[in-house]
């Protein structure tokens, strides 16, 4: 099976949201997620907006970015957390800035929310083509 890396900072909020969403969304893909600093635990404010759309990443845990793993991966995606130049697998990387919710409240982790499921959608349908 295909598979997708999607990359943020903590592995808090940003890339597990993308990750539920795509795991959820795509049936001939999967994604995993990963941090380049990963934290304790997955921001609780992510956990509430994604239990509002209907999915659970309560028991989600951040890990860390393994170097050696990136062939297993077709598309990696960073929320502008890789440094590109130093990056092994730059030809499969792509960027999506997206603002780190986790320094916000619970509306603005909604608005980055909203605008991760809207990307991840759009991506799954670029890879599997059907809606």
């Amino acid at each position: 099976m295909k598979k997708v890396l999607f990359v943020c900072g903590e592995n808090a909020a940003r890339s597990q949201m993308a990750e539920a969403f795509f795991n959820h969304l795509a049936r001939e893909w999967r994604a995993e997620s990963a941090g380049t600093f990963p934290v304790e635990k997955v921001n609780p404010l992510a956990v509430r907006a994604m239990e509002e759309v209907g999915l659970d990443i309560s028991d989600a845990h951040p890990k860390a970015l393994d170097l050696g793993r990136l062939d297993e991966f077709e598309r990696i995606i960073s929320f502008g957390c890789i440094a590109r130049a130093a990056f092994p697998a730059r030809e499969r990387l792509e960027e999506w800035p997206l603002p780190d919710p986790g320094k916000g409240d619970l509306e603005f982790m909604r608005r980055v929310r909203d605008e991760i499921g809207r990307l991840v959608a759009s991506l799954v349908e670029e890879l599997e083509g059907h809606g």
